[in-house]
């Protein structure tokens, strides 16, 4: 049963990422993509640094310093890609993208961590990238490639496409900080520091969003809110489980994210996007019931 638990936080990890990706939509998308990475990092550093009350510093070696400092650049690149998807694209659109992150930690975890996965794993994995398709299945009258091109054709796909290279680098680099640290400690330290590195560009900024950060106080300590529990329970995950599976799980962020979007922002095609991540879902399943 214990074994199991990291399904638990993968699911965490997923309903609070979607559900801080939909308050950042509704009531942010008016900033930059850097404005609108800096003000989630700053309420969300705001929120986890209750937790240093707590949480002790292990001993920490030049593999956890390399592992972070290798990861940060990508993790900014990521998250103004993120963030410049999310803005201009329909959340049921973009966000279902995240779904190849799995696909590419097969090759990322390998090289990193000597993961290997198993036939039912790697099925899974196939299965949520395969909902991809589905999620564009209207272009198809465009040719059967279609739905797969409009991936890299549309732009808000395409930047998602790209943030989901620098997620499956990121991510498997994470693992290796965990390793190194703790997960409540690192869950805390990456953010923080991520933070201070996005706030030194600030000066160098076109946009200015410190007047934001006090003019939506209630919904900005929401986001916050909603991305540490995300955040947390990531790193509790991926110590008890293979780097791909965690995230498998954790993108059921898309479905919960096709939900928002359809009922919340009332967004086109619902029931094909549905559909789609519907079919992500059961690739989870397989994942958690015979991938490992």
């Amino acid at each position: 049963m214990l074994s199991h638990w990291w399904v638990l936080y993968g699911l965490g990890a997923a309903l609070g990422l979607a559900s801080s990706d939909a308050l950042m939509k509704r009531w942010f998308s008016d900033l930059s993509p850097y404005g609108m990475t800096l003000l989630r990092l700053l309420y969300t550093v705001a929120i986890l640094s209750v937790g240093w009350w707590w949480t002790p510093v292990p001993e920490l070696s030049w593999k956890f310093f390399l592992a972070v400092a290798a990861a940060l650049p990508l993790e900014a690149g990521a998250n103004l890609l993120y963030m410049r998807a999310l803005r201009s694209t329909p959340l049921s659109v973009c966000a279902p993208m995240m779904a190849f992150t799995p696909l590419f930690l097969i090759g990322a975890g390998w090289l990193l961590l000597g993961e290997k996965l198993n036939f039912w794993g790697i099925l899974g994995i196939v299965g949520i990238v395969w909902g991809s398709y589905l999620i564009n299945i209207q272009e198809q009258r465009r040719g059967w490639l279609a739905p797969w091109s409009a991936l890299w054709r549309l732009p808000g796909p395409r930047w998602m496409l790209m943030a989901a290279v620098l997620y499956s680098i990121t991510s498997a680099l994470g693992k290796i900080a965990v390793l190194y640290s703790s997960p409540t400690f690192f869950g805390l330290f990456y953010p923080t520091v991520f933070g201070g590195a996005m706030l030194a560009g600030y000066p160098w900024s076109s946009s200015k969003p410190g007047r934001m950060l006090l003019k939506r106080p209630i919904w900005g300590l929401l986001v916050g809110f909603c991305l540490a529990v995300s955040i947390l329970c990531h790193f509790h995950g991926i110590k008890l489980a293979p780097v791909a599976y965690l995230i498998a799980v954790k993108r059921l962020s898309l479905l919960f994210s096709v939900l928002y979007g359809g009922f919340f922002f009332r967004e086109e095609h619902f029931g094909a996007r549905f559909a789609g991540a519907s079919c992500m879902t059961a690739g989870v399943v397989l994942i958690t019931g015979w991938g490992s």
